[in-house]
């Protein structure tokens, strides 16, 4: 086992406790690198801090840390503090490994192994007299997890190359220019672009050019696409929340106005963010430009021009595909279903279909229809104040649909040939 193993106690530094024994265990074991952490506080930080780690051994209780209007009321008991709200607020991409001399209600433990599937582990400090075996013990549960999680290697290998690139790009603009976040800043502003959005994207756009050339990670891909199947219930369902999940990201309360953004006017009425995004920041207080939709547009184009409802989906699925010489169905698709999979291609230059559009929360199945001939309009501040939703179309699913917009709204038409011409120039 490679990496750092993070342990949170509060007596992970008192010298006669099994929690300092068990520090000083894994820190004689040259294969680990344990950071001993002794408070919530000081954890949070160092989480935030540190994204590459194997493993979080976490107590559970915690001594609270006594602040200045604690002090002033004299006799007063401060109650532990635990880590329950660290661990509803934190997105932890690790093993978690509660380690507590005290029970844990059934409750909180449902709870958080419902935000950490098959991440989480609850182990009471049993053998508190005898390290050896509760090091034993840890260790085998760290292995036995990773072990049955092979698939997280790859987000260890790529965060690891995430960190190596981002120093790299850091340390390589500061040799460029010092000033490089001030340089990048104010000429995007003083063009009109939302500032802060430019200095993140340039460096993105140099983040990902590195991290593509990182030879560990794409050894770390090419291993694990070779790896059997991880059993999952409800294959489509978790397809369509994997895609809907790289289409469209939930914003932020704060966040700036972006291209792409998803706006709701009414509860059949949508709209996403055409303006372009160097545009945005200078327009926002006048006018933006949108492109509408109704939620039932796709429902409206299966009924009149393909003949189809989500009703009768079984009956045109069972007749959905070829045989082959034996008789027995192939994976390749014909007839009517052939037809439906195709629009999702985006071939018709008049409208785009947008799959598991985020109409509804923890609903995957409903796509959103444009429109070309009558989606863009012009909205003043007034009419799309505070109407945003909470997600946006993410790039370059939002470069695409520009594109091909104005694809559409500039084609040139040409004269007609005869038919006779045609079929001449078949011979």
């Amino acid at each position: 086992m490679e990496g750092v193993i993070l342990f949170a106690d509060d007596h992970i530094f008192d010298a006669q406790r099994l929690e300092n024994k068990l520090f000083q265990k894994f820190n004689s074991d040259n294969n680990y690198s344990v950071l001993p952490i002794n408070n919530l506080a000081t954890l949070e930080k160092t989480v935030i801090s540190i994204s590459t780690y194997k493993a979080l051994i976490l107590d559970w209780n915690f001594k609270r840390i006594a602040q200045e209007q604690d002090e002033e009321i004299e006799g007063v008991q401060i109650p532990d503090e635990n880590p329950h709200d660290f661990l509803k607020t934190q997105k932890l991409y690790s093993l978690v490994y509660v380690y507590s001399q005290d029970e844990i209600a059934q409750e909180i433990k449902t709870e958080l192994q419902e935000l950490y599937p098959g991440k989480i582990f609850f182990k009471k400090k049993e053998n508190v007299d005898d390290t050896e075996k509760e090091y034993d013990n840890i260790i085998k549960g760290i292995q036995d997890f990773e072990n049955k999680n092979q698939h997280l290697t790859v987000p260890f290998v790529w965060s690891q190359a995430i960190n190596h690139s981002a120093q790299a790009i850091f340390s390589e603009l500061e040799q460029a220019d010092s000033n490089w976040i001030k340089e990048i800043y104010n000429t995007a502003k003083s063009d009109g672009a939302e500032p802060n959005t430019e200095v993140i994207g340039v460096f993105q756009n140099l983040l990902s050019e590195s991290i593509i050339q990182n030879e560990a990670l794409l050894k770390a891909l090419n291993e694990s696409v070779q790896s059997d199947d991880i059993a999952v219930q409800d294959k489509e369902t978790s397809l369509a929340k994997l895609y809907n999940r790289i289409y469209y990201t939930k914003l932020m309360q704060d966040a700036p106005l972006m291209t792409g953004d998803i706006f709701k006017f009414s509860d059949d009425e949508f709209a996403i963010l055409f303006t372009p995004e160097c545009d945005v920041n200078t327009k926002q207080e006048t006018a933006l430009e949108f492109l509408v939709f109704n939620k039932k547009n796709y429902d409206e184009f299966l009924k009149s021009k393909r003949e189809y409802e989500k009703a009768n989906f079984q009956d045109v699925k069972s007749k959905g595909y070829k045989n082959d010489v034996q008789g027995n169905p192939t994976e390749e698709l014909k007839g009517k279903l052939r037809e439906l999979v195709k629009d999702f291609n985006n071939g018709d230059i008049k409208n785009h279909i947008l799959p598991s559009f985020p109409f509804l929360t923890n609903k995957y199945n409903l796509s959103a229809l444009i429109d070309f001939e009558t989606a863009f309009v012009v909205k003043p501040k007034a009419e799309f104040e505070n109407k945003r939703a909470e997600f946006k179309l993410n790039s370059p699913y939002i470069y695409q649909l520009r594109q091909r917009y104005l694809a559409y709204i500039g084609r040139v038409g040409v004269p007609a040939i005869p038919q006779s011409l045609r079929l001449y120039n078949l011979k």
